[in-house]
């Protein structure tokens, strides 16, 4: 499902003169800019669709999703990698894809903001260097001839000293002749926030390592900063051994970048903001209300004094949930657990509860031990919350089910109730702040439980029915048998 606040990116979408897309975690084009239906050479609809005639991408977006969840294990939110294309027409394309994780206020990743740089013309011109070095044998006067005509910026450096630049790099360090840079070090044009990856650069340069794509903040002659992202190649220069960096001013580009992420956290903490407001904003009129009538009433009304203990405590509930959920649970320590006297302990304190309101909760799990690597506390507050919607959703009494299933990979354990269920739309509501399917609720809880098994690696799943039921299932990795703990 596309993001609410997706006209944020409408905007840059249309104007940016590179590839976009939002592609989902589970590995569709959720939306596509016409630059990347030009550049591919298909309508926006077949790529959103991925009919059978584009379905030839899907291993290069499966790829891409790989790249995401191991983005997400390794807490990094921004990543480069190049992919193989290939465009309607059938010609073959070099793409650098720039991956950006966009989570919303819990850190649950909503989709991956990817942009498509073609750069195949880089390519063909880094292998026309190389066959043109090859085969001009050392006619240096051609071979700059040609340099000056590309229209990328190139610069020739031996040992981190400047022997040559074309035309295009003149223009884009804002020099007005070569002699402004001939002789000079690297150093004094590359940013010194960037010297230690310049330096790593230079070291692998002299150890015949690959130079792999690098991206540079840059000190034009004029005083302002660029950034740049190229290659490098290996070359001879005037009978010496040399580097040719080919690069590419991305300023622009990465401003785009900053805007979309800026519009779209501007969008969540509006959201969160505008749900806090209506929220606490109704008990406090009805808190008002109240005092006044007992301004202008001759006698105490204790009807009115526990309406407005009831309303402070809900304000109460609802900043002890904010406070839950705005602190740091990644930063939880984690120990190895066997989950199941946790299971087991949350089903005798919750099993009070359940028979006042005519409910049995049914544990249907036989195994002794399945360890996991997390924080007591934490799994605890997430399987009495879910035991708790449980309970509120069976209006009538009936059973719980705790199921646990599991292998040498993952530990599931299914919470299914037989309560009113939730409808499709429902279920792709929750989440959200302050969307509840209870009169009360607040729907924060479920934003606290979504948070605590994401950042213990793991994910929760929903399956419900109308008037019969819904089943929560959450997936935890397991750790091989270890020393009991608890």
């Amino acid at each position: 499902m596309l993001p609410n606040d997706s006209l944020n990116y409408d905007l840059v979408f249309k104007h940016a003169k590179i590839g976009m897309a939002l592609i989902s975690p589970t590995g569709t084009f959720m939306k596509v800019n016409s630059t990347l239906c030009e550049l591919l050479g298909y309508e926006q609809h077949e790529l959103i669709s991925l009919t059978s005639q584009v379905n030839i991408y899907q291993a290069q977006i499966d790829e891409l999703v790989k790249y995401g969840q191991t983005m997400e294990s390794m807490n990094i939110d921004q990543h480069q990698f190049e992919q193989c294309y290939s465009q309607r027409s059938g010609n073959r394309l070099y793409i650098t894809m720039n991956v950006s994780i966009v989570r919303d206020i819990t850190g649950i990743p909503q989709f991956y903001f990817t942009q498509f740089e073609d750069k195949t013309l880089l390519r063909q011109m880094g292998s026309m260097l190389q066959s043109t070095e090859r085969n001009l044998n050392e006619n240096e006067d051609s071979f700059r001839q040609l340099l000056d005509k590309i229209p990328q910026s190139v610069f020739i450096t031996q040992n981190g000293v400047f022997l040559y630049v074309n035309p295009a790099a003149l223009r884009l360090v804002y020099a007005t002749n070569i002699e402004e840079l001939i002789g000079i070090s690297t150093r004094a044009v590359v940013d010194e926030s960037n010297h230690a990856a310049l330096y790593e650069r230079e070291r692998n340069h002299d150890k015949d390592y690959p130079l792999a794509p690098i991206c540079y903040l840059i000190n034009c002659l004029n005083g302002q900063q660029k950034l740049v992202e190229g290659f490098s190649l290996t070359i001879t220069y005037e009978g010496k051994r040399a580097v040719a960096g080919i690069f590419k001013d991305i300023t622009e580009q990465k401003q785009h970048e900053e805007q979309i992420m800026r519009s779209e956290k501007l969008s969540t903490a509006g959201q969160l903001a505008a749900g806090i407001a209506h929220e606490i904003r109704n008990p406090l009129t009805a808190i008002n209300g109240f005092m006044k009538l007992l301004r202008t009433s001759d006698h105490k009304k204790e009807l009115y004094f526990e309406i407005i203990e009831s309303e402070l405590k809900r304000i109460e509930f609802i900043v002890n949930e904010l406070l839950i959920l705005s602190k740091p649970q990644a930063s939880h320590t984690s120990n190895p657990l066997n989950i199941l006297p946790i299971l087991e302990h949350v089903i005798t304190l919750m099993n009070v509860q359940a028979a006042l309101n005519n409910i049995e909760i049914i544990p249907l799990f036989t195994m002794t031990s399945i360890w996991i690597d997390g924080d007591i506390n934490q799994l605890k507050q997430v399987f009495i919350n879910l035991l708790k919607n449980a309970m509120e959703a069976m209006n009538y009494g009936g059973t719980i089910r705790v199921t646990v299933y599991y292998n040498a990979y993952e530990v599931q354990i299914a919470v299914q109730d037989e309560g009113i269920g939730m409808s499709p739309e429902q279920i792709n509501s929750l989440g959200r702040p302050f969307y509840s399917t209870k009169d009360k609720g607040t729907g924060l809880g479920f934003m606290i439980t979504q948070n605590i098994i994401h950042n213990h690696g793991g994910a929760i799943t929903v399956e419900s029915v109308l008037k019969q039921g819904t089943t929560f299932t959450v997936k935890l990795p397991t750790i091989s048998e270890t020393e009991e703990y608890m």
